[in-house]
């Protein structure tokens, strides 16, 4: 009776034990079903974001399609699509910074370059337009840091007109050795970058180095057009050689070509300096040739 009772009850046990384990199994069972379905769940939600990323994509490059073509009402609505897709779009905001620059909406304009920037802070065209915008406000010091960040980037394509800006803002900050140092460098990574020929051009004229102001101006000359800054540097560069034809020739072109330019009336004005006779035509370079009216019996 006793080895029955035994037995019964080990059974019960037995018993008892395995339906705990069935159910802990099912209840496995079941937690790995509902991780399969989060991961479905999870994949699903992603991408239906990269979807929205894409079409925000596409709605961005509408927008400054328009833009540059010039229409701003087209470029705008695709701009705000686009951050209707993704609200943290640096690219819609960085679009739509520059359809407000355009408009002189400055605040507007620098609300969103700064919301580009926090969003993607290494989008260095983003930092590079920024630093114009600040430029153009003449909030110098606020630009060179801008521009300074930006040439870091080593594979950004335009790199030598950052460094452009840079050397253009450093001379406003009368930071002349940064300057040359900076157009300098754009040189070096942009051979065929007009600007910071000119610059050092006239950099050597002030140093009262000529031979070196004429290779530079020279060179300038074979990457763009004539502008009156361009030859009103040429024509003093021709008289400090004493080359009365270079003068002639840049002078005449100076006032066909641009005859109610500021340089020109500079050039007017060198034109009757000369004829009372001074010691200095040009007080910023190094010229202490002496002129004097030759009509005039000493």
């Amino acid at each position: 009776m006793t080895r029955q009772l035994v037995t019964g009850l080990s059974l019960a046990i037995v018993m008892v034990f395995s339906a705990a384990c069935t159910v802990t199994e099912m209840d496995v069972s079941k937690t790995f079903g509902t991780s399969s379905g989060s991961e479905q769940s999870a994949s699903r939600h992603d991408n239906k974001r990269d979807k929205e990323k894409e079409a925000a994509e596409t709605y961005v490059q509408l927008g400054l399609g328009y833009l540059r073509s010039g229409d701003r009402q087209r470029s705008r609505a695709n701009l705000l699509k686009a951050l209707e897709r993704n609200d943290k779009s640096a690219a819609a905001h960085n679009g739509l910074a520059l359809l407000s620059q355009l408009e002189d909406e400055n605040e507007l304009a620098e609300e969103h370059f700064k919301k580009a920037i926090s969003y993607e802070p290494e989008l260095t065209r983003v930092r590079n337009n920024y630093g114009v915008f600040l430029f153009g406000q003449k909030r110098y010091k606020d630009a060179y840091k801008q521009f300074l960040i930006a040439s870091e980037d080593v594979s950004y394509p335009r790199r030598a007109n950052i460094f452009f800006s840079i050397g253009q803002i450093a001379k406003q900050l009368s930071k002349p050795d940064e300057a040359k140092q900076a157009w300098e460098k754009a040189i070096k990574l942009n051979p065929e970058l007009p600007g910071p020929f000119l610059e050092l051009a006239e950099v050597y004229f002030k140093a009262g180095d000529y031979p070196k102001t004429k290779r530079y101006l020279e060179h300038y000359e074979t990457l763009s057009k004539p502008s009156p800054r361009v030859l009103w540097l040429a024509v003093r560069l021709e008289h400090a050689f004493g080359n009365k034809d270079g003068v002639a020739s840049k002078a005449l072109a100076l006032r066909k070509l641009f005859p109610y330019s500021e340089e020109t009336l500079e050039y007017k004005a060198w034109l009757k300096a000369q004829e009372k006779g001074v010691r200095s035509l040009f007080p910023d370079a190094k010229d202490t040739l002496e002129y004097k009216d030759l009509s005039k019996t000493p």
